[in-house]
């Protein structure tokens, strides 16, 4: 990381390997692997920050958890984290909510989600499968179909002719007209 920061690492965490911030980091990073570790160095190199990060900062980027503005960003990514932060959200007065309290809510089950990955927890595996949606053509029905179904309607509604000639082009009653089925 000295590679990469220069002296803003030494700075802040010291030069020591044994040191206090050596033992604090290695406590820190107990757990992941190898790979974890250089994809976390890998994503620091990336970021384009100047600044070294915290131990929790450098943690997020071994576990792959994006940054709150990247999932806000791309709300429908198809990534696990996503997946995850969508698991806390409740959708519904999510796409009911304005713009900031759709915000708050988001940056609420981001926490939850990174929170969760943080202590051990495992991102949700891809889906086994997508729901599928059969494209099929519409044809508009015949005015023939239309009064065919309208007097099936009718008989089963148990309406008189002047009734079904009350009703208007658009299939209502005119006001004053009452509908009274022979039940």
């Amino acid at each position: 990381m000295a590679e990469i920061y220069g002296h803003r690492w030494s700075s802040s965490y010291g030069d020591d390997p044994a040191g206090s911030a050596a033992q604090t980091w290695a406590k820190g990073m107990a757990g992941l692997t190898p790979q974890q570790v250089a994809d976390g160095i890998g994503s620091s190199i990336a970021c384009a920050d100047p600044w070294p990060p915290t131990l929790p900062e450098f943690r997020l980027r071994c576990l792959g958890i994006p940054t709150f503005a990247a999932v806000r960003a791309d709300v429908g990514r198809q990534d696990g984290f996503s997946r995850l932060v969508w698991q806390y959200l409740d959708g519904h007065r999510y796409r009911l909510a304005s713009s900031d309290k759709a915000d708050k809510l988001l940056a609420e089950a981001y926490d939850q989600a990174k929170e969760f990955v943080m202590r051990g927890g495992q991102l949700p595996g891809e889906p086994v499968a997508e729901i599928g949606h059969e494209e099929r053509e519409v044809t508009p029905a015949t005015r023939e179909e239309v009064q065919k179904h309208m007097d099936q309607i009718a008989r089963e509604l148990h309406l008189s002719p002047a009734e079904v000639e009350a009703m208007g082009s658009d299939g209502v009653i005119e006001a004053g007209e009452g509908i009274h089925a022979n039940t």
